[in-house]
């Protein structure tokens, strides 16, 4: 009968061992468990710093990009406005000009003299004035608008101008327009 007994506790310990697996198992499974969900909670914390990372960033480059196109447009208009500021002192004389009365001769004068500070201003701001007769034809900076044969010219040479032409450094503002022989 003690043999009996023997297995009976012997079947019983061979029960209770795969309770205990199983538990430890579960214990397992739960710690396994946890560390994921704190893996995954740290992962969705670190996602949700980077996305208010990248919003921040977003952020300040679309106001990066509105302040520079406002400063841009702002540029502009001050260069305009300078500009326009040093040809308003031609504009009042042109004004005082049309005004005046006198002979014809001081009418002259006057007219060369706004004549001479419009070229001074445009020397100011950079601008320089080409195309003039007896140069050479270059299709860089001349527009030819007219063809003429003459044995006592040379070959694409300049014969007239009709408009003078401007550039601003290397950069041509307006062609000269001129007559051109051979």
């Amino acid at each position: 009968m003690a043999k009996k007994e023997e297995k009976k506790n012997t079947k019983k310990q061979a029960a209770a061992e795969p309770e205990e697996v199983k538990e430890e198992a579960a214990a397992e499974e739960t710690a396994a468990a946890e560390e994921s969900t704190d893996v995954e909670a740290k992962l969705c914390e670190q996602l949700k710093k980077k996305d208010e990372q990248y919003l921040r960033l977003a952020a300040e480059y679309d106001n990066y990009r509105k302040r520079t196109a406002k400063e841009k447009e702002d540029t502009f208009v001050n260069a305009k406005v300078s500009v326009l500021e040093s040809f308003l002192e031609v504009a009042d004389n042109f004004e005082r000009a049309k005004d005046a009365t006198g002979e014809l001769e001081d009418y002259k004068k006057g007219i060369e003299l706004i004549f001479t500070q419009f070229l001074e201003k445009l020397k100011a701001l950079g601008a320089e004035p080409f195309g003039e007769a007896g140069e050479s034809f270059d299709p860089e900076l001349h527009m030819a608008v007219m063809h003429v044969e003459d044995d006592d010219m040379g070959e694409g040479e300049i014969v007239e101008v009709f408009q003078k032409g401007y550039k601003l450094g290397d950069k041509v503002i307006r062609h000269a327009a001129v007559k051109v022989a051979n």
